[in-house]
């Protein structure tokens, strides 16, 4: 008590520094895609995850809206103040209720057809334009409720709002939320680089459609290339807190690298997966078991291949060298015939032995 005593305008400091100001307010859907077309209302900010409602699941949230069924509050980050000069940037940026918002953009700007509505059956297949002008009038006067939050003076107010406000809705991912807290000039860079050609195609992202892979969607893929920076240079040996813990350290200390730093990450990954495609093959993070003398697939991709021979040829191989005469898809296949290496890559994958033994294993065929 008497530590608390003598703490106290520190805490009157803090809890002044850190409360949140709010204001409640209604908005019909018509000037809620205004201001979205407007970027008044920025519905991607960086901390958000991916859209991933389906067009059953938005076509439901828009049947609930035409029969006047309550949805949840809408979360707004006011990111400039109203008075100040900033026509170019977003006053507003979404906390809470992006997947809600995008449906209703997407449904009243025709991008999105209804389907699997159960009570409004006859609205199945139809666009925003093909409604009734009763309905039409009635989504437009349809109001939501938003809690605008004031976080004009303290930036952090929004991202720690996003944590808890998901803590008890949909289970963000753990990359989701590393996205969310993490955030800086590393987090960009891993969103870019999981872009890439070479790195979707071996993770077996359809190139064509790359939103429609549920590791896109629940960023997954940035995972594995922040997995690749955070175990390469032999740092697989420093796990030991457990994995996502590591993962999350590892972004937080990356995301403090110069620019110059970034530029080499950014290469080094590239000519790692440009190397392992040309000698492996589009499947080189594909998994398999040896039984009754073969070789059989059991996946196209499995994370904890991909960890034993990215970094072990990252660490090993000397990519400017241009002598990649160790680089045997063969032999890297043969190590499946060890039932010890296979284990590593087998059930539990991420505790420090097994990451340990399978990388080893794949650098003791590069030495």
């Amino acid at each position: 008590m008497n530590t608390l005593k003598k703490n106290l305008a520190e805490l009157q400091q803090l809890a002044k520094e850190r409360t949140v100001k709010t204001q409640s307010i209604e908005y019909d859907l018509e000037t809620l895609v205004k201001k979205i077309e407007r970027n008044t209302i920025k519905l991607d900010p960086e901390y958000q995850r991916n859209h991933r409602w389906n067009e059953e699941t938005s076509s439901k949230l828009i049947e609930s809206l035409i029969l006047n069924i309550p949805v949840p509050l809408v979360y707004l980050s006011q990111d400039v103040d109203v008075d100040d000069e900033a026509d170019d940037l977003a006053r507003y940026s979404v906390i809470d209720g992006q997947q809600r918002l995008t449906a209703i953009f997407n449904f009243m700007t025709n991008k999105l057809v209804l389907e699997g509505m159960e009570v409004l059956k006859p609205l199945n297949g139809s666009l925003y334009k093909d409604l009734p002008p009763f309905l039409i009038r009635r989504l437009e006067e349809r109001t939501i409720k938003c809690l605008r939050i004031d976080s004009t003076l303290d930036p952090q107010v929004k991202y720690d709002i996003f944590e808890r406000l998901n803590s008890g809705s949909v289970k963000l991912e753990a990359q989701e939320l590393r996205n969310a807290i993490y955030r800086g000039p590393f987090n960009k860079l891993i969103k870019e680089l999981a872009k890439h050609d070479d790195f979707r195609v071996l993770n077996q992202i359809n190139l064509d459609n790359p939103e429609e892979s549920k590791k896109v969607q629940k960023m997954e893929d940035i995972e594995l290339v922040l997995r690749f920076f955070a175990l390469r240079n032999n740092n697989y040996k420093n796990l030991k807190k457990g994995f996502k813990l590591f993962l999350s350290e590892s972004m937080e200390e990356f995301n403090k690298l110069s620019d110059a730093e970034l530029v080499l990450l950014r290469e080094k990954f590239l000519k790692t997966m440009k190397v392992i495609r040309e000698h492996f093959g589009d499947q080189a993070f594909a998994k398999y078991r040896f039984e009754n003398g073969e070789f059989v697939q059991m996946s196209k991709f499995n994370a904890a291949v991909y960890d034993a021979l990215a970094i072990a040829v990252v660490d090993s191989i000397d990519l400017d060298s241009q002598d990649f005469s160790k680089l045997n898809k063969d032999t890297f296949q043969a190590l499946f015939k060890d039932t010890t290496f296979f284990d590593t890559v087998s059930g539990s994958v991420n505790d420090r032995e097994k990451v340990t033994k399978r990388i080893d294993a794949v650098k003791g065929l590069l030495k």
